[in-house]
């Protein structure tokens, strides 16, 4: 599934309304998210990429395909993407070292750590198909 197509979002929410441990960790939150993974021309990425989505009392309960007003709007190159989700970044450390920038309340979001730790192990389950030079990492799921 090509990362981002209605497809995969379709396969997020699945995956993740029916994992326990993340429904646990993040119980109680109401926030909407937007993500940006920006174009990388020169790597074969060439537009642009925004995923939002709202999360209602931890589940995932709608994906947009554009973004919207957010509670926080997390933005990095398309690469740092693929990096976090094949597990070679990791995104707390994507965060601390401003690899992955943020707008919005950051000491709320790192209330969050755990479960969107979580939630990045739910999303390399998914079969997942990356643009441009960034294929040679696909995903193949489990």
């Amino acid at each position: 599934m090509k990362l981002g197509s209605p497809e995969y979002t379709e396969e997020v929410m699945k995956r993740t309304n029916s994992d326990e441990k993340y429904l646990n960790l993040s119980k109680g939150q109401n926030e909407i998210y937007t993500l940006v993974l920006e174009a990388e021309p020169e790597k074969g990425v060439a537009e642009t990429l925004t995923l939002c989505y709202r999360v209602d009392d931890g589940r995932l309960a709608e994906f947009y395909p554009a973004e919207r007003e957010a509670t926080f709007k997390m933005s990095a190159p398309y690469g740092i993407w693929v990096d976090i989700l094949r597990g070679v970044l990791g995104a707390n450390k994507a965060l601390m070292t401003r690899k992955l920038k943020v707008k919005g309340n950051f000491m709320k979001l790192l209330k969050y750590s755990e479960a969107v730790l979580r939630w990045v192990d739910v999303l390399r389950t998914i079969p997942t198909e990356f643009e441009g030079q960034y294929a040679e990492f696909n995903i193949k799921g489990a």
